[in-house]
């Protein structure tokens, strides 16, 4: 007894699973499992990101269409210079909550952003839910690089806290412009003394934005054609079995309808009346559950010749 093989061993030795072979079943579950992780992993880029990017390639303002006149783009352009900073000017349409309790909607598309643009400060303006038109700032990921090193913290919340203190005696909600234009400031004082020697310039966009998406997407094709071949395989099993079923059911109806006759004209004083019509409702009621009552059937004929 030592040697049997448990039931879940027996059943992961199967050739077959559902009629499919191991190997295709193994497939579509790893297909399944790379798929999910992929996309746990993958930081997807939204159509406005994209645009933002795309448009980070030629100036370092980009303008959302129908985005309100409170900040003057051209000027801000002048302003900027080569530095390390983007901004990115949303219109009025409400920016996705980011699901966290502690990050705005501003700061996560600040973040997607500076991800995408990751030597960079980045700056965006844009309908903050409930909050209203306002800016958010956020430092690339890779600001502190092998090129330029610099304890990223100090172009953080320190540097926004000081622009503010600035800029809040300058704007109006008509104009925001004076926002950018003391977080310049505060970026330069701050850079003379982080950088003594060099000071970085803006960070080029990356060529190739979507990489990871089209891995995923082309993983995601591969897994959706063996599932699909898997559901047909399942489809065509199961037309193939529901044949000859609907076949013997039809089959069975007929008999049945048969001894039903008989059990309507019977002479009621028949001594085998009374045991043919209990028989005949048990097995009429068991095929109308779906029961396989073909025996029942055979015996009822039995008694009716």
């Amino acid at each position: 007894m030592s040697g049997e093989l448990g039931p879940v061993e027996r059943f992961l030795r199967r050739e077959k699973y559902f009629g499919v072979p191991r190997w295709v079943v193994g497939g579509v579950l790893v297909g399944v499992i790379a798929s999910v992780a992929l996309v746990r992993g993958q930081v997807t880029t939204t159509d406005r990101v994209r645009a933002a990017v795309e448009g980070f390639r030629h100036s370092s303002v980009y303008v959302e269409p129908g985005a309100p006149p409170t900040v003057n783009a051209e000027h801000v352009r002048r302003v900027l210079g080569d530095r390390p900073i983007v901004v990115a000017i949303l219109n009025g349409e409400p920016m996705p909550p980011s699901g966290k309790s502690l990050v705005t909607a501003g700061l996560k598309l600040c973040d997607d952003l500076a991800s995408l643009v990751p030597t960079n400060l980045v700056i965006v303006y844009g309908n903050e839910p409930g909050k209203g038109y306002n800016p958010a700032f956020c430092v690339g990921p890779r600001f502190n690089n092998e090129d330029h090193p610099v304890n990223a913290s100090n172009f953080d919340f320190v540097l926004i806290a000081k622009a503010e203190s600035a800029w809040k005696y300058r704007e109006s909600p008509t104009d925001l412009t004076p926002q950018v234009e003391e977080y310049v400031l505060a970026y330069d004082a701050q850079a003379a003394k982080d950088y003594p020697d060099s000071v970085p310039r803006r960070g080029a966009v990356p060529d190739k934005l979507a990489t990871g998406e089209i891995v995923l997407s082309l993983g995601g094709i591969v897994a959706a054609c063996v599932a699909l071949f898997f559901l047909l395989h399942l489809a065509a099993r199961a037309v193939g079995r529901r044949g000859p079923r609907s076949r013997e059911r039809l089959e069975t109806e007929a008999r049945l309808s048969r001894i039903g006759e008989y059990v309507l004209s019977a002479d009621p004083q028949d001594a085998n009346q009374a045991e043919v019509a209990r028989q005949y409702v048990l097995a009429l009621q068991g095929h109308e559950s779906g029961a396989n009552v073909r025996r029942q059937v055979d015996e009822l004929e039995r008694l009716v010749r």
